[in-house]
């Protein structure tokens, strides 16, 4: 069984899909702080979600 993660765009396997979901919730929480106004049902652009994935990435989270 395989995961589609909406941030990432890739399937992801069940065996690595929990770990995954937690990151992608913490990402979306990271945004929706610092962007109240948007919705997961609108579209994010890419430079966007590559901030806050580095974000994410240089601070080990």
């Amino acid at each position: 069984m395989k995961y589609h993660c909406q941030i990432c765009d890739r399937d992801i396997d069940d065996f690595a899909s929990l770990a995954h979901i937690k990151a992608e919730e913490y990402l979306l929480d990271l945004i929706r702080r610092d962007h109240p106004e948007w919705h997961e049902a609108k579209k994010t652009c890419h430079k966007c979600v590559e901030y806050y994935r580095k974000l994410v990435k240089e601070n080990e989270v």
